[in-house]
């Protein structure tokens, strides 16, 4: 088995985009009736006297006094209803299976605990809600109105990482996770001022044949305001379509500060997502676009490589990489460290608080004194940094460049029944000596900004002259491959 292969943590992973089936609860169990035994004549208690023959002067008293009796029998039974069923009263049903965590998805019920201003806020939905339904100017029915409030909650959460995907827009998302795609081979990725920021060009691509820089902005696509876009996905979402056709773009470029209008004919993009090859004597070169399916293996393929020809320490280059999958993360660490905790997580999950550690778990492939220099820069997010920051912290490497994004949290994607999903940010996680770097970053060892005219260029476009962060990394590792000479 190959070490990409092997067992992950059991926790979800880094924006895993975990598919959790959803689980059927079949009803079961006594649902609140109540069953009262009565004593038959012989049973437990002595036969009944004969009773006296009733006179009819006492009709009158006896009638109201069974009357009073049978009121109050009444509103002690509809209190202690109340008070065993009030979540059915108020149509809220705690339904079989459920628990204090909450349902499981797929279950139609709503579970709440009692809590201080519960009613007054279930009251306020309930006057909300039927007054958009009476007075709205557009009619929508229950179900269209249920669909909206399920969007809203979502994206009220508080975290820009948990959100709503329509099917098309999760479509999208596994679509470019698998490296193979219909579209203009632009990566995308939202900066902290919520604009929709390419972050790399994809060799050979429509986008590259159209002259698009890294750092140009999406104004508008199709006419539809890139501000309208929840999320990078859904405008990649907007972005694709079959092969040939053709998408409006207008873009804005900041080193010219002006706006760029562009059609471009969509086509099958192959995202390489590991591109390698030999900078110097003793020193291999692992440029990674992103985490995404089999990147641990065409790491691990790449390393290798460069080391049957003689590389003995290496340059990653993680710029303008956003991230991706924890597992291929994990993976990569594990192909460069020996078995060690690379990140503690501590999250929620099924209502429940967890705290848990990943670890490599194989024998490095590299020899013990191989040194590393990661590239960052300030789109360089999530796994790059958990890459990073986890093998700087184990004494691996340094870090040149810029600040990186500040992406701590990890997210799971639930996938609905009509094939859309919702993201929920579900874990934190802390570098090998603690650091949390949520909304934060990693700060480079040697901070070096590349020129304006320079930093547009995808990566692969620059050269190694004009390229002052990959200059330096080979200034750091020459010394170590002269003395190992």
């Amino acid at each position: 088995m190959n070490r990409y292969q092997d067992e992950q943590p059991e926790k979800p992973g880094f924006e895993n985009n975990i598919q959790q089936g959803y689980k059927e609860h079949s009803p079961g169990g006594d649902q609140g009736h109540y069953l009262h035994r009565q004593l038959l004549p012989g049973q437990g208690a002595p036969p009944p006297k004969k009773p006296p023959k009733a006179k009819r002067k006492l009709f009158w008293p006896v009638f109201l006094a069974v009357l009073i009796t049978a009121s109050l029998t009444f509103v002690l039974t509809a209190a202690v209803g109340y008070v065993f069923f009030a979540d059915a009263i108020r149509g809220l049903v705690n339904g079989p299976g459920s628990s204090p965590g909450g349902a499981a998805p797929g279950d139609r019920t709503l579970t709440f605990t009692d809590g201080e201003g519960l009613e007054e806020a279930l009251e306020k939905f309930s006057t909300v809600y039927n007054l958009l339904q009476a007075n709205y100017y557009q009619e929508f029915n229950d179900a269209e109105m249920i669909g909206k409030m399920t969007e809203g909650l979502i994206n009220e959460m508080g975290s820009p990482y948990t959100f709503y995907l329509t099917p098309e827009y999760n479509q999208a998302v596994e679509d470019s996770m698998k490296g193979e795609y219909y579209g203009i081979g632009a990566v995308v990725m939202k900066d902290h001022d919520g604009n929709f920021v390419i972050s790399d060009i994809i060799p050979d691509s429509p986008a590259e044949s159209v002259d698009l820089f890294v750092g140009d902005i999406f104004v508008k696509v199709d006419g539809k305001d890139a501000l309208e876009f929840e999320d990078v996905g859904e405008l990649a979402a907007a972005v694709r379509g079959d092969e040939g056709t053709l998408v409006k773009l207008v873009i804005y470029r900041p080193l010219e500060n002006r706006e760029l209008s562009l059609t471009i004919k969509r086509a099958k993009v192959a995202n390489a997502a590991v591109r390698f090859y030999f900078l110097d004597t003793g020193i291999g070169y692992i440029h990674l676009t992103e985490f995404s399916d089999h990147a641990a293996e065409h790491f691990e393929n790449a390393l290798v490589a460069l080391m049957l020809k003689g590389a003995e320490h290496f340059v990653i280059d993680l710029r303008n990489n956003g991230g991706g999958y924890a597992q291929e993360c994990i993976n990569m660490l594990d192909v460069v460290l020996p078995p060690v905790t690379v990140a503690t997580v501590k999250g929620r999950e099924e209502g429940q608080v967890y705290e848990d550690e990943w670890k490599t778990k194989t024998a490095s492939l590299t020899p013990d004194d191989t040194r590393y220099v990661i590239l960052l820069n300030r789109y360089s997010a999530s796994a790059s940094e958990l890459f990073a920051g986890a093998l700087r912290d184990h004494g691996k490497a340094v870090i040149v460049g810029e600040n990186s994004f500040g992406k701590g949290v990890g997210t799971m994607t639930w996938k609905l029944p009509d094939n859309s999903a919702v993201q929920i940010t579900g874990f934190e996680y802390f570098l090998p000596k603690g650091e949390s770097i949520d909304q934060v970053g990693l700060k480079p060892d040697y901070e070096i900004k590349l020129p304006d005219e320079v930093e547009t260029k995808a990566p692969n476009r620059r050269t190694l002259e004009e390229d002052d962060q990959l200059q330096k990394a080979l200034e750091l590792l020459q010394p170590e491959v002269r003395r190992k000479k």
